[in-house]
């Protein structure tokens, strides 16, 4: 069984910052000798608080995410449906290029990578869309009209997709509801270091637990809020969205170019 090492980094990236909160809580108790303000049971509103809010933007980012886990797929299929229509519309009456025209709509497939990739722009992105308008004029002129409309709907489809994914990486879901995940962390842990605990395993175990679900929660969150940070190499981070579809359907296109 391969070890899949993106499903666990953000696990793994957080426990630095876990142990630097548990030294520091030693550092209170040993190096201060400071016992504690107030009993552990007394944190535990403001702790169901801080729960409530992690499941409020977590449900608030998923459905986002969901939306995005189908793009590049749905994307794929729509410029296969292109090509597909290319290649009907060349075997009923010929009088175009097959394999310029496929290079050209390569090109747009492979502008799309490239702004998963961030080598190019968006508008860069919806000029190539723009061309496939010269694939139907050429079809246009060959004499197969009547298929030319399949062309001019896929290219309006994908061109709704790739809208839909420059919105979702831009946009946040709500800033405010972050700054008050973020502050009310900070508070649940300075109170757990100041916290008095029954004994030392106790401290650590319940330190520990819930410094990484906090931190680890808000890195998900925000990790799922943007989910096409991809290296400009094609690969995902941690909780980005799968491109293969698109990588897959761009070789297969390229065979037959």
């Amino acid at each position: 069984m391969k070890f899949n090492l993106i499903k666990w980094k953000l696990m793994l990236t957080t426990l630095p910052i876990t142990l630097v909160i548990l030294l520091i809580k030693f550092g209170i108790v040993y190096g201060l000798h400071y016992d504690g303000l107030v009993k552990f049971s007394e944190v535990g509103i403001v702790v169901t608080g801080g729960i409530f809010l992690i499941g409020f933007m977590l449900a608030g980012t998923i459905a986002d995410y969901k939306e995005s886990e189908k793009i590049p797929a749905e994307m794929a299929c729509t410029i296969e449906t292109i090509e597909d229509t290319i290649g009907l519309g060349h075997g009923l009456k010929g009088g175009y290029d097959l394999t310029m025209v496929r290079r050209h709509l390569n090109e747009v497939t492979e502008s799309i990578i490239n702004w998963f990739e961030h080598k190019s722009t968006e508008d860069e992105v919806f000029t190539k869309i723009s061309s496939i308008s010269d694939i139907a004029l050429s079809m246009e002129k060959a004499g197969v009209g009547q298929i030319t409309s399949r062309v001019s709907n896929e290219q309006h489809n994908l061109r709704k997709l790739f809208t839909r994914a420059t919105v979702i990486e831009k946009t946040s879901f709500l800033a405010p509801g972050y700054a008050l995940l973020e502050v009310l962390t900070f508070v649940i842990i300075c109170l757990l270091l100041v916290a008095k605990f029954e004994n030392e395993t106790t401290a650590i175990i319940i330190i520990s637990f819930i410094s990484q679900i906090f931190i680890y929660m808000i890195r998900l969150i925000r990790d799922e809020d943007d989910p096409f940070e991809y290296t400009k190499s094609g690969k995902a981070i941690e909780a980005d969205i799968d491109l293969n579809p698109l990588m897959q359907y761009d070789q297969r296109a390229k065979s037959r170019i």
